[in-house]
């Protein structure tokens, strides 16, 4: 109920966002894993954060606190970036 009106399209939609919201813990996350993690459209700032940084936890990758960040930040939306002036 809390979604924005029409963000699923189709069944698989829903199978992804039912899957990361209530098996997420059990995923191992990797690297490459955690590399592509994308702000999703019409996902807040608030709510990219908490769910990057939670993967993140759970990487064992030996990645550093900055280079983290500059993944996170690479990894917003385009158009968010060039409004805060990232890209």
């Amino acid at each position: 109920m809390k979604l924005p009106k029409d963000s699923i399209e189709n069944w698989g939609d829903l199978e992804k966002l039912f899957l990361t919201r209530f098996f997420e813990d059990d995923l191992e996350v990797t690297m490459p894993t955690l590399l592509a993690i994308k702000q999703q459209k019409g996902e807040s700032v608030k709510a990219f954060v908490e769910r990057f940084w939670n993967m993140a936890l759970r990487c064992p990758s030996g990645m550093t606190q900055a280079t983290l960040v500059e993944t996170y930040r690479h990894n917003l939306q385009t158009l968010l970036l060039a409004q805060i002036g990232g890209r």
